[in-house]
């Protein structure tokens, strides 16, 4: 089975930057980011309500969210967020 790529859109490279510094383990949120290349639909991911192609998964307190291209085989990560209650209010 073949990976997928991995984009990250602009918006979500700016909430990277900010949580470099802030999150204990930022290494680990890229290392969560990267396994979606092997398995783009992890245990515990959620459909977003009202997309199509648009899910999140968990990292601590903090929510990746993502869209998925079966078709092309590739994942772009739109935002890295805190969870809260605007999280999905993001396109």
């Amino acid at each position: 089975m073949d990976n997928y790529s991995i984009k990250i859109s602009p918006a979500a490279e700016r909430d990277l930057k900010k949580l470099r510094n802030k999150l204990l383990n930022f290494n680990g949120i890229i290392k969560a980011i990267d396994d979606l290349s092997i398995e783009p639909r992890p245990s515990g991911v959620r459909k977003i309500k009202g997309f199509d192609i648009t899910f999140r998964i968990k990292f601590y307190s903090h929510r990746i969210i993502y869209d998925i291209y079966d078709k092309d085989k590739k994942i772009i990560i739109l935002r890295i967020l805190k969870r809260n209650e605007s999280t999905y209010r993001f396109k």
